[in-house]
């Protein structure tokens, strides 16, 4: 089964992503998506789960937009979607307010750092994919966001990520 990462519900694939899949009976593996943000999963009989990462995410995305954003969505002027609150909500309170455009324009003025890590999301559920737990039979869908940007312009072709192809498999190693 193949599986394409893509930025924030764009068609934009995500290179250079780490995906570790750890199978019922202990094996793990691990794959690294290609320049079109695809890895094929090995065939399995096993529940298994997928944690997924990247450690170069490149130029800051958050931006003055993203503040707006967050306070239209409080006066009920803008609707966000579930992957857009979950990037709004950068003080990870469960809640997107007026306190999470705060610590955007906190960060914007180099006031306080905000953790923009890629957040991989099982799209089916909206629960962390690290969370989830698959079945030979389902077929994932891998929503990635990152946090603070709430109106997606991140690029991830500016990682910089290499274009790397590999598989490890094994049932005595954690990667």
């Amino acid at each position: 089964m193949t599986l394409t990462f893509h930025y924030a519900n764009s068609s934009t694939p995500i290179a250079g992503v780490k995906v570790v899949m750890t199978e019922s009976d202990g094996t793990v593996t691990v794959l690294v998506t290609d320049a079109n943000g695809q890895i094929t999963l090995p065939t399995t009989t096993n529940t298994y789960t997928l944690n997924a990462s990247l450690a170069e995410t490149g130029e800051d995305p958050i931006s003055l937009i993203d503040a707006i954003h967050i306070l239209q969505y409080g006066g009920e002027l803008r609707p966000l979607k579930d992957y857009q609150k979950t990037a709004a909500d950068v003080n990870a309170d469960g809640e997107v307010d007026i306190l999470d455009a705060i610590w955007i324009l906190q960060h914007l003025g180099e006031l306080r750092l905000i953790n923009q890590q890629l957040v991989f999301l099982d799209a089916n559920t909206g629960n962390a994919l690290s969370e989830t737990t698959f079945t030979p039979a389902d077929t994932p869908r891998i929503s990635v966001i990152r946090k603070g940007d709430v109106d997606g312009d991140f690029d991830p072709s500016t990682t910089n990520a290499q274009d790397l192809d590999w598989v490890i498999t094994s049932k005595s190693k954690a990667y």
